[in-house]
C-alpha cells in the first residue's frame, strides 16, 4: 500500500486518530517532531490528503538547489564524502559527464588511496568521459598528498576531489576529511568551494545522522540522493532538509553516466502514492 493511500485510510476511517497519523509519519522516518507538526498542520484541514502533500512540498521546495556550473574562479573544486555503499564514486562520473557536457574542463583528484578497486573504477570513467585524473600511484600515498598534487597541477575547469567512503562515527577517517580540506586551502584559502555528501535514501533516519557528523567535520553544502526512496523511508529527506538546512543538489537515478538529475518534489509526491 502506498504511503498516501495508507494515510488516506487512517484519515477516513471510523475512529481514525491524529495519533495514528502520527505513528505512520515517525515509521516513514520523518522524525518525532516533524510528524507531530504536520500531523497537527493535516489535522485542521478539510482535505487531509490534499494538506499533506501540499505541506511536505511547502518543507522540501525551498532545499531544491541546481548543480553549479556558472563559475566566478578556476578551477572550482568540489569534494565528495559519504559512507561506504552510498553511490560517491559512481557520482563523481556522473558529476564529470555532467560538466563535460556543459563544456568544462573537469579534472578528477582519486583521493581513496584504500581502496584500489575505486581509483580504477575512476580511471575508467575518466577514460571514458576524457578527464585528467590525479591518483597516488602503485605506492598507497596519503590521500591529502593526491589532492593537494591535483589542486597544484590541474588545468582544468572543475576539480572533483574523491574521498574513501568512511562510517560516519569512525573518527580517525573523519578527521582525513578535514585534512584533505586544510592542505587543499594552502593552495586555495576558499577550497573545496563545494563539498556534497552522498547518501543511500533507503537507509532511514540514519542519513540524518550521517550528514550531522560529515558536518562536524567539513562543510558539508549539498547533497545527492541516491537510491531514492518515496515510500518506506521518504521521511528521511524531509528530516535532513528540515533539520540541517542543507540543499539537495541532485538525485542519482541509476548506474549510468546521465543517470543524474535535478531533485524534483512533484516526481518525490508521485512516488509516495
Amino acid at each position: 500500500m502506498s504511503f498516501f493511500k495508507k494515510l488516506t485510510n487512517i484519515f477516513y476511517k471510523s475512529g481514525g486518530s491524529n495519533l495514528e497519523i502520527e505513528e505512520s509519519l515517525i515509521e516513514a522516518d520523518f522524525g518525532p517532531r516533524l510528524a507531530l507538526s504536520i500531523t497537527q498542520t493535516v489535522a485542521r484541514s478539510k482535505d487531509p490528503q490534499s494538506c499533506l502533500r501540499e505541506t511536505i512540498g511547502e518543507i522540501l521546495e525551498p532545499y531544491v538547489s541546481d548543480i553549479p556550473v556558472n563559475f566566478s574562479k578556476k578551477p572550482f573544486t568540489i569534494m565528495m564524502v559519504g559512507v561506504n555503499g552510498s553511490g560517491k564514486t559512481t557520482t563523481i562520473a556522473k558529476l564529470a559527464n555532467f560538466y563535460k557536457g556543459n563544456g568544462l574542463r573537469v579534472d578528477i583528484a582519486a583521493c581513496d588511496t584504500f581502496r584500489a578497486a575505486a581509483t580504477e573504477q575512476l580511471s575508467v570513467w575518466a577514460q571514458r568521459i576524457g578527464c585528467e585524473i590525479f591518483r597516488g600511484g602503485h605506492i598507497q600515498k596519503d590521500p591529502a598528498s593526491v589532492a593537494y598534487d591535483a589542486l597544484s597541477k590541474t588545468q582544468g575547469d572543475v576539480l572533483l576531489v574523491d574521498t574513501a567512503g568512511r562510517l560516519h562515527n569512525n573518527c580517525n577517517l573523519m578527521e582525513e576529511l578535514s585534512k584533505i580540506s586544510k592542505v587543499l586551502q594552502k593552495i586555495d584559502a576558499e577550497a573545496p568551494d563545494r563539498t556534497y555528501v552522498t547518501i543511500d535514501s533507503t537507509n532511514g533516519q540514519n542519513t540524518v545522522e550521517q550528514i550531522r557528523e560529515f558536518s562536524k567535520f567539513c562543510n558539508v553544502s549539498g547533497i545527492v540522493l541516491n537510491k531514492i526512496d518515496g515510500g518506506a523511508k521518504g521521511g528521511s529527506i524531509l528530516r535532513i532538509v528540515e533539520e540541517l538546512k542543507i540543499p539537495i543538489v541532485a538525485v542519482g537515478k541509476g548506474e549510468d553516466l546521465l543517470d543524474i538529475d535535478r531533485f524534483s518534489v512533484d516526481e518525490f509526491l508521485k512516488d509516495l502514492g
